[in-house]
């Protein structure tokens, strides 16, 4: 299986296409404009209509192929070559077998039945799964929580396939992965997400048309799905740790160091404080962590303290021990204290991150996006700005210079 986060059989097709010659993309682009003629509709395909949109027989799709070839005298026109070209209309997502298979090749088009699937059609079913397929950023089979009477007597949960949309800002859910009609289709642009606790790794979309709950295969997926969500247009809430936004400054919370060793906040009284979630795999590693040591360096004397807190949440990109993360960050010489390993969001999200968090909503609200999010806290331990994963630290030197200049004016 694939490691991509769009997993389903049209978008295994698609990446098979993607493998074929240039030469055979390209001509599949221009039969495909062919087919799309409504002479060559009406006299070559004859296309009818059932339940499930158009649908035309193989034989005379593969004979459409055949004549096409022909009229274009193609340097190629056996049957051969036809059937290569009919299965990359079914590869590119034009047609799909109404007898559907696992298969990526060697269509049979000799006695099956082909639904024209290509939302190009203006007859075609407009919500099957191949009219999600642009702007899809992710896409997989998840278990959607059951409500009502009928829970109790069909079990909890039913597996649906999911697809998250950002360019239509929808998530839709189906039967299948290549279900030609959606179970729903959820509009998530002013809609809600986040963790519950109800299903193992379970995600709530909540929006005009009520609340979904999903379970993910495990923490990580959850995770995965949940930013995806958020990309597709929901807007984050943080359903945990409630209590830690309501705390007066950060010198009020707590966490804990790489050897169990419990820190008040309250250490930093006084400081100027920059805090990171961060991470060793991450394409960011490379550029932020060499500027986190050179920050820390220039201004540490001067009353900056810059506090990281690994994370494994983003893509696994933090996955090693504590002495793992310790060994790595030699090379950056990073003097700066490194906290416990743990989440920055969801259930068993840290204090301080649901703190800052709430201060200082994000794009997507109150939610840490990726690895090198960046929170920066006054001398008198209040949230002052937050950045994003690909602000770089140098970046927002002159924002800690300005807090430095400051005198803290809190009273313990």
């Amino acid at each position: 299986m694939s490691d991509s986060p769009l997993q389903g059989r049209i978008f295994d097709r698609s990446r098979r296409f993607e493998q074929l010659s240039a030469e055979i993309r390209e001509q599949v682009a221009a039969l495909r404009l062919h087919l799309l003629l409504p002479e060559t509709q009406a006299q070559a395909l004859e296309p009818k209509k059932d339940k499930d949109g158009l649908t035309v027989e193989g034989s005379k799709l593969l004979a459409a192929v055949s004549k096409y070839l022909s009229e274009s005298k193609a340097a190629d026109m056996s049957t051969d070559a036809a059937k290569r070209l009919a299965d990359g209309l079914v590869l590119s997502g034009f047609v799909s077998p109404r007898k559907e298979t696992f298969a990526l090749q060697g269509f049979d088009f000799d006695g099956e039945l082909f639904t024209l699937v290509d939302p190009s059609f203006s007859s075609a079913d407009s919500q099957s799964v191949w009219a999600f397929k642009e702007g899809a950023i992710q896409a997989g089979e998840l278990k959607r929580k059951k409500t009502g009477m009928m829970a109790k007597f069909t079990g909890g949960t039913s597996s649906v396939y999911v697809v998250a949309n950002d360019k239509k800002k929808t998530v839709a859910v189906f039967d299948s992965d290549v279900a030609r009609h959606p179970i729903m289709v959820l509009d998530v642009s002013s809609g809600s997400v986040e963790f519950d606790a109800a299903i193992p790794h379970g995600v709530r979309l909540t929006g005009s048309m009520g609340s979904e709950v999903f379970g993910t295969p495990s923490k990580e997926k959850q995770d995965e799905w949940l930013n995806s969500f958020i990309n597709a247009g929901a807007t984050y809430r943080e359903a945990f740790n409630l209590g830690a936004q309501d705390v007066k400054s950060f010198y009020e919370l707590k966490d804990f160091d790489m050897q169990g060793n419990e820190v008040s906040m309250d250490k930093y009284r006084g400081k100027v404080v920059l805090v990171v979630n961060v991470s060793s795999k991450c394409g960011l590693t490379p550029t932020n962590y060499p500027e986190l040591a050179a920050l820390d360096e220039k201004y540490r004397d001067q009353g900056l303290a810059v506090l990281a807190f690994p994370c494994n949440q983003f893509a696994s990109q933090e996955p090693g021990t504590h002495e793992e993360i310790m060994e790595f960050v030699k090379q950056y010489n990073c003097q700066f204290p490194f906290f416990e390993k743990h989440d920055v969001n969801g259930a068993n999200a840290r204090p301080v991150f649901t703190y800052l968090k709430a201060k200082l909503p994000g794009s997507f609200g109150n939610f840490v996006k990726w690895n090198f999010t960046k929170f920066l806290v006054d001398r008198n331990g209040q949230p002052f700005k937050r950045y994003a994963p690909k602000d770089l630290p140098f970046s927002f030197e002159e924002d800690i210079k300005t807090l430095l200049a400051q005198q803290a004016t809190e009273t313990s």
